[in-house]
């Protein structure tokens, strides 16, 4: 973004360009030792003649001049190892602080018409050194200080990139999660879809229009509400509970006096946000492997209560209770020819898989027998108020 004041870009120009800083410091350093000598020597002697006063500033000029080649070797050699640079700093420095002494004492002579000052030429050579190497180990101080600032100025660069990467790859795979989530409870609809309108046909079939008109008149507000809370990933229990209910009054109009419902709810627990459908393939699984197997059909009782930290909502049925029937429950697994388990279809493992991309270990299905007789099927997650993250 370009910077529109002229003044703070000629700034950030100089702060920001090692050249620019290279000059405006040396100007800078020169315009004081001058200022030193005329307050030094100039002052007390009281020189103040001209030719005096501008070989002082010609001295600083000459030392500005000498400066040049010595920054070209340090550059040259800086990459070299540090004993190497070290001597050949000195010798540079050695050098041309004594052609600077040499060359202001003759320009002093020159200017000034002074002669026989060879024998001082010790009082001009120590100063030059001491000048020089403090321009030296400036330039060296001044170098390393760049170094550190570009490095840290890399270090940010890379770690905001960094960090950017990092959010990227978070939203990316929260989309992902999302799009799983939302793919999971659309597998609920079809599934359930086809067994109301299987039970609808059924029921026109057998010339009991009322009790299908009910069916479809329930399926309607069912799906409503499905599709009303369609884009949010969870829902308040009461709303969760409301629509088991609603799920449960279709089926009992296929299975008329067969099904009786007992809720429970703790108190308070209303508010917390659990998956919008998840109960329905728990609902399912009773009707389907206790209620419909059963020629007496069965209870089906959905509880909601706290655990410490956890959230416990439990969906239990009554389980078979034809002796024919071997399987004597609600048949939330089944053994497979070889012995094993293996779920009894898409709705326990689509619950699972929710539960897992929402929570984490933390959310998760639990099987075990119901006091009613048959199966409990409950969902373990975090009790929160709001959405949990993704």
């Amino acid at each position: 973004m370009p910077i529109e004041d002229p003044k703070k870009a000629r700034y950030y120009q100089v702060t920001s360009d090692p050249n620019a800083q290279f000059w405006v410091m040396n100007l800078l350093g020169w315009f004081g030792i001058s200022l030193i000598t005329y307050f030094s020597l100039s002052l007390p002697y009281n020189q103040f003649e001209l030719s005096y006063l501008a070989h002082n500033v010609l001295q600083s000029v000459l030392g500005l001049i000498l400066c040049l080649p010595m920054r070209y070797i340090f550059r040259v050699c800086w990459a070299w190892p540090t004993p190497l640079r070290i001597v050949i700093s000195v010798v540079t420095v050695l050098v041309l602080s004594t052609s600077w002494a040499a060359a202001r004492l003759l320009l002093f002579m020159a200017m000034t018409g002074e002669r026989g000052l060879w024998g001082d030429f010790g009082g001009w050579l120590f100063p030059s050194i001491f000048v020089f190497l403090t321009w030296a180990a400036l330039y060296h101080g001044v170098k390393y200080h760049q170094l550190l600032q570009r490095e840290h100025e890399q270090l940010l660069v890379l770690e905001s990139q960094q960090r950017r990467e990092a959010l990227r790859r978070t939203e990316a795979e929260s989309a992902a999660r999302e799009s799983q989530l939302q793919l999971l409870r659309y597998q609920l609809n079809p599934h359930f879809l086809f067994n109301t309108l299987n039970a609808v046909t059924a029921l026109i079939s057998t010339r009991r229009a009322e009790e299908a008109k009910n069916m479809l008149f329930r399926l309607s507000r069912f799906l409503r509400y499905s599709l009303e809370s369609d884009d949010q990933l969870t829902v308040a229990l009461d709303q969760e509970f409301e629509a088991a209910l609603l799920y449960l009054e279709i089926e009992k109009e296929r299975f008329s006096d067969r099904l009786s419902v007992l809720t429970s709810m703790g108190s308070g627990l209303g508010d917390i946000q659990v998956p919008g459908l998840i109960l329905q393939p728990l609902l399912e699984n009773a009707v389907k492997y206790a209620i419909a197997q059963s020629e007496q059909g069965g209870t089906i009782r959905i509880t909601a209560l706290a655990e410490g930290p956890d959230l416990l909502v439990s969906v239990e049925d009554s389980g078979v209770k034809d002796s024919s029937v071997k399987n004597g429950g609600s048949g939330a697994t089944n053994k497979s020819k070889n012995g094993s388990e293996m779920s009894t279809g898409i709705g326990l493992k689509n619950a699972r898989e929710r539960l897992k991309n929402l929570y984490g270990e933390r959310g998760r299905v639990e099987v075990e027998p119901s006091s009613l007789g048959g199966i409990c099927v409950a969902i373990r997650l975090p009790m929160t108020g709001s959405e949990p993250p993704l």
